[in-house]
């Protein structure tokens, strides 16, 4: 036997030393010829390669450095740096306004003296030492050659990173002299991808043009290229495994051809081979082997099967056990002579046991098909556990059933965590379902199941939505704390659910907002009658602590029976009703109808031609004359926006402010007529028209917007000053933080500070104090009453008295006759403003009133 084996080997083993000796010569054959040429061929991708990857640093650092040359022309950066200011915060804000190439890391700041002044990181990164020294020598070299320069970091030291540090330094300018340098640091990714078949891994640097490493690396045969017109070089140094994979690949191919040209006689040959040597040796070999191997599996298998964690059954025909393993014993309880010959049916399965699975296994056993179920057992005392049961056909050589293999193992534990999973994943979905205060359904619940009843076509039900909002809700979190609050949402949460029926869903949307969806009886006589009752039962006082607490309710209710929107449009619809209703006096209920459709419409034509007017400039600046009270010389003027529609009329911003402050642009507005405004005045400088001052009327948010400093300060006026009013309400005792910092900044620009409509009652005496505003401007209301009533007359005196204290300029605004004038000018205001001397008026008007002939015109009486 051992002679048959040795043949068998040294047989193959020649034969296929003979094939692999063949094909070796071959492939050597066809290497040594095909080398000059993939050489050459690997040195041209090298130096292509090279040309793409500087193209790609170039535009890296094109835009990073248009970058720092803006930036470095910034004024707040020149005010810093020649020490008009001690910080350089305004230069951090347009710094955070600015689109950052991703690949800049961080900004320094250097005196004319070349000393660092401050630095700011824009990315997660942060310097290094061999950085900040690089920054300071090339901020050095720039204050003397006063030009833009590019450097790399310390090319000797990076040379193995994957990425390297790039400088680019310009000059900060002040009328021709350089006043310090601007330094971004760039990080450019060197690191390759991984390379593949047909792909060249390269080691890259880039290194100054006089860098005398470049030199050094020239004289190795690396590729260096010029990066553009920054006046460095990419420097490469091929790693690449093209010749090696181009090469690989042609002796492959010759090694396939050969080997289909051998393949034929080395194939008859090993088949005769096989036929008359092997053949006959084999056959008794393989004989001699299986029985080995059967003697030897039957021996593990018992082996196994008696150390096994499953449980292992053998059964006969009939189920009755004839061979278990101990794992069966532990698992069951049972002894040895309490299984044998029993089945397992009446050993482990009880009441609880599924009858379904039960039949299913016997289904499976008289079919002789394999079968893995899950199943509940009981141990001998009857506890319950779980497993995981597979039963397969035993079969004799001749292909006849003899008896069942079951496997078993325990899977109680996993059956537990599913069933807690179970129940915690039910949780999870119920809290993400509802509000946590109310235990109602919150809005992501009410947005999917309105979802899903739009989607459904039904002839006989309808839906409605009535939109609830409770009345003077924060008066009850302010005086009485929001645990009396969360007390109100729980009492109307319950009112809600004891009004509704089961096929409707309360559903708080959010603070002391609610929505009712009604997904059966959806009628317009059903939901007002509901709406009805929840408002009278909310309106109800409700006891707290034994004190009473009282708020109402505004109702919005849109039925499908309108007929005016679609039915995805409800939602939308019960808002306009239920902002109707609060701009009716709150606490009642309004139903969408006709009226409110129109209303509706009208205000998306309104904000539609708002879009339109907004494209096509339509929105122009008017001006009310501000006049001296003594001399009656015209002091300034006030710019109010109008509408210029196209048909001719002018519509004032009664006509369109709510509406345009809704769509969000108010801002956008503000802007045009402001930048229309700045372009008259300056029309008015060229033609030498005197005009001392114009004020823009500002809101809080457009303080904070940086393009309004920009407009200003793209016009320098010689003769006029600006000034921004702002609304009195903006000064409350809890200004924006950001407010000071932009009044200074004002100031600091030359602008001046008006307060508008003072004494509606908003601001305190040390807010006034802290804003330090240059005029107080009356508010109409108290103007226009002053011949009338004494206590306007008081107030205006009041407010006099204070501005005088503070050394503050009055203006009187809404001087609508010469009675309003007069008591004005007798009472120490120094500006008036209205009607009684000039309506607002276009540019056109503006121009003529402010020409000489009009001064005589303009009297007090």
């Amino acid at each position: 036997m051992r002679k048959a084996v040795s043949i068998n080997k040294v047989f193959w083993i020649l034969l296929a030393c003979s094939f692999a000796f063949a094909l070796a010569t071959a492939a050597v054959a066809v290497w040594v010829t095909a080398k000059p040429f993939l050489a050459e061929t690997h040195k041209r991708a090298v130096i292509s390669q090279a040309k793409q990857e500087a193209s790609r640093i170039y535009s890296v650092l094109d835009p990073s450095a248009s970058l720092t040359v803006y930036l470095a022309s910034e004024p707040s950066l020149l005010s810093f740096v020649i020490g008009d200011v001690t910080r350089d915060d305004a230069f951090v804000d347009r710094l955070q306004d600015t689109v950052v190439p991703e690949n800049v890391s961080e900004f320094f700041v250097f005196d004319f003296e070349g000393s660092a002044l401050s630095f700011h990181m824009v990315s997660t990164r942060s310097h290094s030492l061999e950085t900040t020294s690089a920054a300071g020598e090339l901020a050095r070299e720039v204050l003397e050659t006063q030009t833009l320069a590019i450097r790399t970091v310390d090319t000797y030291r990076a040379v193995n990173t994957s990425f390297q540090e790039i400088l680019i330094a310009a000059p900060i300018m002040n009328q021709g002299f350089v006043e310090g340098v601007l330094t971004s640091v760039l990080e450019v990714d060197l690191r390759q991808d991984e390379v593949g078949p047909g792909q060249i891994a390269m080691q890259a640097r880039i290194v100054d043009a006089d860098d005398p490493w470049s030199a050094d690396l020239e004289r190795q045969d690396a590729i260096v290229v010029p990066v553009g017109k920054t006046g460095m070089q990419l420097v490469l140094n091929s790693q690449g495994t093209l010749f090696a994979t181009i090469g690989q690949e042609l002796v492959l191919k010759a090694i396939v051809a050969i080997s289909a040209a051998l393949l034929l006689p080395f194939s008859i040959f090993g088949w005769l081979g096989r036929q008359t040597i092997l053949r006959p040796h084999a056959e008794v070999e393989r004989s001699r082997n299986k029985l080995r191997e059967q003697q030897k599996e039957l021996s593990e298998l018992a082996s196994i099967a008696r150390k096994a964690e499953e449980a292992i059954l053998i059964t006969d025909l009939e189920t009755r056990i004839i061979w278990h393993n101990p794992a069966f014993e532990r698992r069951s309880g049972y002894k040895a002579k309490d299984i044998i010959g029993k089945k397992p049916t009446s050993l482990l399965q009880g009441p609880e046991t599924d009858p379904a699975t039960r039949a299913e296994i016997r289904k499976a056993l008289d079919a002789r098909e394999p079968i893995t179920v899950e199943l509940l057992n009981y141990r001998f005392g009857s506890e319950e556990y779980w497993i995981r049961l597979s039963i397969s056909t035993l079969f004799d050589d001749e292909g006849q059933a003899y008896g069942f293999m079951a496997i078993s193992s325990d899977i109680t534990d996993q059956k537990k965590y599913e069933k807690n999973l179970i129940s915690t994943t039910s949780a999870m979905e119920w809290q993400a379902l509802h509000d946590e205060l109310t235990g109602l359904p919150n809005r992501r619940c009410f947005n999917v199941t309105f979802e899903k009843l739009c989607a459904e076509k039904s002839d006989e039900a309808s839906i409605a939505i009535i939109r609830i909002d409770l009345d003077h809700f924060k008066n009850v979190n302010d005086t009485m704390g929001h645990e009396a609050g969360d007390e109100v949402l729980c009492r109307v949460a319950q009112i809600l659910r004891e009004e509704i029926t089961e096929h409707d869903i309360p559903v708080r949307i959010g603070g002391d907002e609610f929505i009712v969806l009604l997904g059966k009886d959806g009628s317009l006589v059903n939901a007002q009658r509901l709406a009805n009752n929840m408002l009278s039962r909310i309106s109800e006082p409700m006891d707290y602590e034994g004190k009473s607490l009282s708020v109402g309710a505004s109702f919005g209710v849109a039925t499908e029976e309108c007929e005016l929107v679609e039915k995805e449009d409800l939602v939308r619809a019960a808002d306009a009703a239920l902002y109707i209703a609060k701009e009716r006096g709150r606490s009642q209920v309004i139903t969408y109808g006709p009226a409110e459709h129109d209303k509706v419409v009208e205000v998306r034509d309104v904000a539609e031609q708002i879009r339109l007017g907004l494209q096509r400039g339509e929105f122009v600046p008017f001006y009310q004359p501000q006049i001296d009270a003594q001399t009656l010389e015209v002091v300034g003027v006030e710019v109010l926006a109008r509408w210029a529609q196209p048909n001719g009329n002018v519509v004032s911003p009664a006509g369109f402010l709510e509406v345009a402050e809704q769509l969000s642009m108010l801002t956008t507005l503000d802007a045009m007529v402001m930048n229309k405004a700045l372009e008259d005045v300056a029309e008015l400088e060229r033609e030498q028209i005197a005009l001392p001052k114009v004020s823009f009327n500002v809101t809080a948010s457009r303080l904070s917007d940086p393009e309004l400093l920009v407009a200003i300060d793209a016009r320098e006026f010689k003769d006029t000053k600006v000034s921004f009013e702002i609304l009195e309400s903006v000064f409350l005792d809890d200004q924006p933080e950001y407010l000071d910092f932009t009044l200074d900044l004002l100031r600091e620009k030359g602008l001046s500070i008006e307060i508008d409509d003072f004494g509606s009652g908003h601001a305190s005496m040390i807010s006034l104090m802290r804003v330090r505003p240059d005029v107080l401007k009356i508010d109409q209301r108290l103007v226009y009453g002053a011949p009338q009533t004494e206590v306007c007359q008081n107030m205006v005196r009041s407010i006099i008295g204070i501005a005088e204290s503070l050394q503050i300029s009055v203006t009187a605004e809404g001087v609508e006759t010469y009675m309003h004038a007069e008591m004005m000018q007798s009472m120490g205001c120094q500006t008036l403003q209205g009607f009684h001397f000039a309506e607002p008026m276009s540019f056109e008007h503006l121009k003529d009133f402010l020409s000489p002939t009009e001064e005589p015109q303009r009297k007090l009486g």
